[in-house]
């Protein structure tokens, strides 16, 4: 694939105080993704937990999106310029940008779905051979081996030639996606179809679990078990939900009848608050998980007791 460079445009005026936003959200970020991170790889029963495992690649991917995308995003928005200006820093930074956003927005369609089967039919994960057919490959699919070759296919290896620009963000698109119907495919298999997935997963999901929902209490520790899924799912759902749901719905008005509708606003507005999809993960899936929060209040009761000791005998 051939390559040339070109530096026409004009740089966003909010990119400074996107800078300052991206910037001030991303340390938080990182250490809690961290931290979750440890507790769920170095305590057995969380780690083997099926219904984590959505949590725990979703914090995988937002710390390597941190390590690998964010840099050059806020270097871009600090200097308003892609640095170092070369095709080969745009060809990494589209192919990381890529495969993170098409694996977080297909991990989630898929753990909206798999959350169906835990619940209601988790007699297809009791053995092994199950387990890794409707559990793990699934999962490698959607979060690995499909986000991986697709970002590969449509923007290290289309043949086109490619007219990067040095003045935007992502220094502008692979010249895959100026052709309509890679745009297209694009925009349905990596945006609209994982969105309206969790949509209506969702939905049906909050259906079945009020439908039988007297039927599960019967059993008050499958009950819990569940609600906690449940609780986990809707968390998830609803944060993924509110970030991506505008950038989709501008994309579809575009797609279907009018080309230049909120055209502005999606590049400038609702573009940018996708960078904010992996950065707030952490913190969502740390609050669906009732197993360590306890024991984050208990460090800080204890720590108030102990404050409060220390001035008594003052």
């Amino acid at each position: 694939m051939s390559n040339t460079t070109s530096t026409k445009s004009t740089p966003d005026p909010w990119n400074n105080i996107k800078y300052i936003i991206l910037q001030t959200c991303l340390i938080p970020s990182i250490i809690c993704s961290l931290y979750t991170l440890v507790r769920l790889l170095f305590d057995r029963n969380l780690r083997t937990a099926v219904h984590n495992h959505t949590c725990l690649l979703l914090l995988i991917i937002s710390i390597l999106d941190a390590f690998f995308n964010h840099p050059l995003t806020l270097n871009y928005l600090r200097t308003n310029h892609v640095t170092p200006s070369t095709d080969a820093t745009c060809l990494v930074w589209n192919f990381f940008n890529s495969m993170f956003v098409v694996s977080t927005y297909w991990t989630m369609a898929w753990g909206t779905i798999e959350k169906h089967i835990l619940i209601f039919a988790p007699t297809l994960l009791v053995t092994q051979r199950k387990r890794f057919l409707f559990h793990y490959f699934p999962l490698f699919l959607t979060t690995f081996a499909y986000p991986v070759i697709a970002a590969m296919i449509f923007i290290l290896f289309y043949p086109c030639q490619n007219k990067f620009n040095m003045l935007s963000l992502y220094c502008g698109f692979p010249c895959s996606l100026s052709i309509r119907s890679v745009a297209l495919y694009t925009r349905f298999a990596h945006n609209f179809i994982p969105a309206f997935t969790v949509v209506s997963a969702t939905a049906i999901l909050i259906m079945r679990v009020i439908k039988h929902k007297q039927h599960i209490r019967t059993n008050r520790f499958t009950w819990r078990r569940y609600r906690r899924m449940f609780s986990q799912s809707l968390s998830l759902s609803s944060f993924f939900l509110v970030l991506t749901l505008p950038a989709t719905t501008v994309s579809i008005v575009q797609n279907c009848c009018q080309a230049t509708f909120a055209a502005d606003l999606q590049v400038s507005v609702f573009n940018f608050l996708l960078r904010f999809l992996t950065i707030f993960m952490p913190f969502i899936c740390l609050s669906s998980l009732p197993e360590i929060r306890p024991k984050m209040r208990l460090f800080n009761n204890t720590r108030i007791r102990a404050i409060i000791t220390q001035r008594q005998q003052n």
